[in-house]
């Protein structure tokens, strides 16, 4: 497993993930592997994954492709883009779909965080999504996560230090996570402030 957080505060939003991957029992720690990130970066945005090694591999294969329609934006365009890439899984990577008659729809085999200038994001197996105002965890240290990141919400000024204090609270308490970390961190969107229209006077004849 993997433990991916994100955060954003004063105006930056962050991602970062640990690079320890497991099989099974065994360990494979930073220092051994070159390919440990699991993160990737699409355009703007940085898109974390948690689970099986090979969901960074395909959506990054996908995704590679620019006539591949991509937009993080919000949690509706989002959905739209994984509606999309849905089909596409099946046909070209030989995506397992899991259905049973306990399935309302389809799985895509994808969960893990998003982050880029529209905020901070969740995704989920039914390419539906969630945002969120300040920060959120995903994987197998995501509880210790959590709990760190809240405590530390207020006293940190960063979005990074928040992300950090999650991630080594996770590494700490949890087997399958451990450092070093990759972090990656973008200026959000500031909107444009609604502007009031004039006030019409009259003129007195």
């Amino acid at each position: 497993m993997s433990t991916i957080v994100v955060a954003q505060k004063n105006g930056v939003a962050c991602i970062g993930a640990d690079t320890m991957s497991c099989l099974g029992s065994l360990r494979q720690k930073a220092h051994h592997i070159v390919n440990k990130s699991k993160i990737i970066q699409l355009g703007d945005t940085y898109v974390g994954l948690t689970g099986t090694s090979t969901s960074l591999v395909v959506m990054n294969s996908y995704f590679a492709n620019p006539e591949r329609p991509r937009d993080f934006s919000s949690t509706d365009m989002i959905f739209e883009t994984f509606r999309h890439a849905h089909h596409w899984m099946k046909a070209e990577y030989f995506m397992s779909t899991m259905a049973d008659k306990g399935e309302e729809y389809e799985t895509t085999q994808f969960y893990g965080l998003i982050a880029n200038p529209h905020g901070i994001f969740a995704l989920y197996s039914y390419r539906s999504a969630q945002q969120f105002n300040k920060f959120w965890a995903a994987g197998s240290g995501r509880d210790f996560a959590l709990g760190a990141m809240h405590t530390a919400y207020d006293d940190c000024e960063s979005a990074v230090d928040i992300v950090k204090a999650g991630l080594q609270a996770s590494a700490e308490f949890d087997s399958a996570t451990g450092a070093p970390f990759e972090i990656h961190s973008c200026d959000l969107i500031v909107p444009a402030k609604a502007t009031k229209p004039a006030k019409k006077t009259r003129r007195k004849a």
